[in-house]
């Protein structure tokens, strides 16, 4: 007797204390409780949140089921087993048994949790530009279906990290092209599709201008610099052109001219008759 008092004190110390911990269950799948008698049941009653939801006295009082669960449970008398169907949200809370007019120590504190709906980034932010950082939000608030972990990825290839279902993007992250989001809770988990960075900027076109407008720069100032050396050392070439009358006759002129000074009409070859 002894023996059998001492394992049904354990029994109730061990459901005690495994009873501290919140159970979580997915909205609208079946919930079950098991008080794991250590005898035979002859009366049990069912509460939850201090409301009856099954009772039971052999002999006396046939299976009843009441409140706001009658017709979505269901109790084995033989076990105890008491189980919830169709659950919703307002199952949550803390399930109590009675057995042969005795309270067990063991509480069944409930939280139910939804499954997450498809998800997408938003841009927060109205307006967005290089001098102003954007929000973008990994979907809408959910409802009944903390607790959720966020995560995050930036462009096609890059790794997942977690973070709040807020990101804010600035100009550092401008060569990102893409931002996609994933949510997480117990029952199920949702990716976004990729979402254009508003603030995206090819790295090549940073590359391109980079290259350009230096050398751009160099033509111009080596432009500058050799006319003004030009201008200020005058080597003779430049002389000469700065020098030149345009209306004297080049040198093949002159010697044209000369030709035409020294020729008379006696040197004149006749080809007529005398």
């Amino acid at each position: 007797m002894a023996v059998t008092a001492g394992l049904s004190l354990l029994t109730l110390l061990a459901l005690q204390a495994a009873a501290q911990d919140t159970t979580y269950f997915e909205i609208g799948k079946a919930l079950t409780f098991d008080p794991k008698p250590s005898e035979a049941i002859n009366a049990i009653t069912w509460k939850h949140n201090e409301n009856i939801v099954a009772e039971y006295v052999k002999d006396k009082y046939p299976l009843e089921y009441l409140g706001d669960l009658k017709d979505r449970s269901k109790l084995d008398i033989t076990t105890g087993i008491l189980t919830v169907s169709n659950t919703r949200k307002s199952d949550d809370g803390v399930f109590t048994v009675e057995i042969n007019q005795r309270v067990l120590p063991v509480k069944f504190k409930v939280v139910g949790i939804r499954k997450l709906s498809a998800i997408e980034v938003i841009l927060r932010t109205l307006t967005c530009g290089s001098d102003k950082n954007c929000s973008l939000d990994c979907g809408d608030e959910y409802k009944d279906a903390e607790p959720i972990q966020y995560f995050w990825k930036k462009g096609e290839n890059g790794e997942w990290q977690k973070g709040d279902r807020k990101l804010v993007i600035s100009k550092e992250t401008e060569e990102v092209e893409t931002f996609t989001c994933r949510a997480e809770n117990r029952y199920s988990d949702v990716t976004s599709e990729p979402f254009k960075n508003p603030l995206y900027k090819e790295s090549g076109s940073y590359t391109l201008v980079a290259v350009l407008v230096p050398l751009l720069i160099l033509v111009v100032v080596g432009g500058v610099a050799l006319i003004a050396w030009l201008v200020i050392s005058k080597p003779p070439c430049v002389q000469n052109l700065l020098n030149r009358n345009p209306e004297q006759p080049t040198e093949n002129g002159k010697e044209l001219e000369g030709l035409n000074t020294n020729s008379s009409p006696e040197s004149a070859v006749n080809l007529g008759p005398e």
